[in-house]
C-alpha cells in the first residue's frame, strides 16, 4: 500500500500524463503582435508598436519619441507655466508632445477610412508617456490588411 505522500505523487504525474495526452485545441483569446517601422508622426516620431487582440478590446502601445525642436519648444513653455514654483521635469514635457498627436488618433484601412465600428465608444488613447503611448479601441471580426492610426496625415501602421 502506498503511502499518502507517495500516492498524492502519483496522482499528480498520472494527471498530467493523461492532460498531455489529449489532443490540443485553440483556446480564445489574446493574440499579439509587433511591428517594427519608423514613422514621422509631425512632432514625434513612432519606431514600433505592440498590439493585443482580445475577443472584447484592441489594445495597443506605440513607442514613440519627440523631436528635438519640438521637446525644446514645449519643454520652454512647461517652464513659462510653472512660473518658478517647481522644476519642470523633461519627461512632462516629452508626454505632452507626444499626446498632441495621440489624441486625434483613429484607426483607418488603407485608403484612409475611418474604422467606426472600432473608435464607436472606445476610449482611443488612454496614457501618453515620454516614450510610448497607450490606445484602447474595440475589437473586430475581421481587421483590414493593413491597417493604420492615423490623425491628419500622419499614421503609423498597426497591421
Amino acid at each position: 500500500m502506498l503511502s499518502l505522500p507517495a500516492f498524492s505523487i502519483n496522482r499528480i504525474f498520472s494527471t498530467v500524463q493523461k492532460k498531455s495526452e489529449k489532443t490540443p485545441r485553440e483556446i480564445p483569446g489574446n493574440r499579439t503582435a509587433t511591428l517594427r517601422a519608423l514613422s514621422d508622426l509631425g512632432e514625434s516620431v513612432a519606431s514600433s508598436v505592440h498590439a493585443i487582440y482580445s475577443p472584447i478590446r484592441l489594445y495597443l502601445c506605440v513607442a514613440m519619441e519627440p523631436k528635438p525642436d519640438a521637446l525644446s519648444r514645449q519643454h520652454e513653455a512647461d517652464r513659462k507655466t510653472a512660473a518658478g514654483h517647481f522644476e519642470v521635469d523633461a519627461n512632462w514635457s516629452a508626454a505632452e508632445v507626444n499626446a498632441r498627436w495621440a489624441r486625434h488618433a483613429v484607426l483607418t484601412d488603407a485608403g484612409g477610412q475611418v474604422l467606426e465600428s472600432a473608435i464607436r465608444g472606445a476610449r482611443g488613447m488612454t496614457d501618453a508617456g515620454a516614450r510610448e503611448v497607450f490606445f484602447e479601441f474595440n475589437a473586430l471580426d475581421t481587421y483590414p490588411e493593413p491597417m493604420y492610426l492615423a490623425a491628419g496625415d500622419a499614421r503609423i501602421r498597426i497591421k
